[in-house]
């Protein structure tokens, strides 16, 4: 039995250690434009990449673009100034960093 749970803890611990954490990338953005217009322009940006699942709340707009997590927040600055904050989570590390280059692109 002894032997038993001591495998069985080696396997636990193994399996923990191979799984990675997933992608995180993000970026910050200045915009002339206000914080409606980002909002605005951010929506539409997402809404033409697919993004499924979208939800709008204070926080920002959420949704997933396959398997990536995605948020997007427009911050007033000014009334004609908003920063623009982009977020992309994912397992796949060359997907993350398209998803998160084109919305930045995307939305000035």
């Amino acid at each position: 039995m002894k032997y038993l749970l001591c495998t069985f803890a080696l396997i636990s611990g193994h399996v923990w250690a191979s799984e990675t954490p997933p992608e995180l990338w993000s970026w910050i953005k200045d915009l002339n434009k206000s914080k409606e217009a980002c909002d605005i322009q951010s929506s539409y940006v997402l809404q033409a990449i697919k993004l499924e699942n979208q939800q709008e709340s204070a926080y920002g707009i959420y949704g997933n673009v396959k398997s990536n997590r995605v948020v997007v927040k427009c911050i007033e600055i000014s009334k004609q100034h908003s920063k623009l904050l982009v977020a992309v989570a994912g397992n796949d590390k060359d997907s993350v960093e398209l998803v998160r280059n084109h919305i930045v692109s995307a939305i000035n």
